[in-house]
């Protein structure tokens, strides 16, 4: 009887499933839509509000006007580590969506995700139409000035990339921690890819290291508060062949 009882310890991994986010699908639907309409007016209002860079704004440029800590973006424009930022955000977001895969709660899991990411896309693109900040290349003599021009010259501040990656890195984390606990290297996956993103920027002359930095910190933090007010608070009841565990998540 004995053998039989550990045997079935052995197979049985857990009795109650462990629901990490607990979605209300009203609430969800009305916070998307507006959130989904707020950035997709910056795609109209951004055009309205700001304009390509002039003849005269480029030849009054001086690069003594770029803080000391920054200064170090201003190297050589690169079209392939461009790409490559962008693969390593894809990285990160296809990793985090593999992460929180799950039979019974994947739906839930995916309507957090596109809070979080839609979120995060709205403000940076505010902040980015506000701030108008010139890109790191605009400095650089190399570059053409009809690149220079381009009214996306003007969105240096702050990192989408940046944001994007350490969002969707917090956010897969945030799903693992809550459900294996804490492991250095999954965290340092998901994390080294996000930071790759966000050197990838500075080192193809598309960001300051200033841009990239708030993007991660503003990113991490909308991902994890949305994490947060999502959490459910449902018990989680753990069996495994050495131990029974009961967790409540406040």
């Amino acid at each position: 009887m004995k053998k039989k009882i550990i045997l079935l310890l052995f197979l049985i991994q857990s009795i109650v499933h462990s629901q990490t986010f607990k979605v209300n699908y009203l609430n969800s639907f009305l916070y998307l839509s507006g959130v989904g309409l707020i950035d997709l007016s910056n795609n109209y209002y951004d055009r309205k509000f700001v304009d390509n860079i002039s003849e005269n704004e480029l030849e009054n440029l001086s690069k003594t006007s770029i803080p000391f800590f920054d200064k170090i973006a201003i190297n050589s424009y690169s079209k392939k580590l461009k790409k490559w930022s962008d693969y390593s955000v894809y990285l990160t977001l296809a990793s985090s969506t593999i992460l929180v895969y799950d039979d019974n709660d994947f739906k839930d899991n995916l309507i957090v995700f596109g809070e979080i990411l839609l979120t995060q896309s709205a403000i940076c693109k505010w902040t980015k139409t506000f701030s108008r900040r010139f890109r790191p290349f605009v400095y650089d003599e190399d570059i053409s000035q009809d690149m220079k021009k381009r009214r996306n010259a003007r969105h240096s501040f702050y990192s989408m990339h940046s944001s994007t990656a350490f969002a969707a890195a917090t956010f897969g984390y945030y799903y693992y921690q809550n459900n294996y606990g804490n492991n250095l290297y999954m965290a340092l996956f998901l994390f080294s890819s996000a930071s790759l993103t966000s050197y990838l920027r500075v080192k193809s002359e598309n960001h300051f290291p200033s841009d990239v930095i708030v993007g991660a910190i503003a990113g991490s933090s909308i991902s994890y508060l949305i994490c947060k007010k999502q959490s459910s608070n449902r018990i989680k009841i753990g069996l495994s062949p050495s131990n029974l565990k009961l967790t409540f998540y406040f």
